[in-house]
């Protein structure tokens, strides 16, 4: 996904898609918007975007009116746990021709 962020799909369908997120200190996940309800849960680390910070056992919920761009906090890297029912739009275009391959 680009700067060291890296993801493991654990489940994806139709329905939507379950994914661990690593984020490297300081780096950001692409900006992007939601076509559906996105639930991000913080397993380890903390990041931060235009909604607010989230830590460990946070939990943060997008939908189709959200558009951020997750950064993880400087120290440790942040592991989340996502889950979506819909593809996400990417606002680049870089990441917007890479979607299929990255599945989200």
């Amino acid at each position: 996904m680009g700067a060291g962020v890296k993801q493991n799909i654990l489940s994806a369908n139709s329905d939507g898609s379950v994914r661990l997120l690593y984020i490297p200190p300081g780096q950001a996940v692409p900006d992007h918007g939601h076509n559906g309800l996105e639930l991000t849960l913080v397993l380890q680390g903390s990041f931060r975007d235009e909604t607010g910070r989230y830590g460990v056992g946070d939990l943060e919920v997008a939908d189709e009116h959200t558009d951020h761009t997750p950064i993880a906090d400087a120290g440790e890297a942040c592991i989340c746990l996502a889950a979506t029912d819909a593809k996400l739009r990417f606002h680049a275009l870089l990441p917007t021709l890479l979607q299929p391959i990255f599945r989200i």
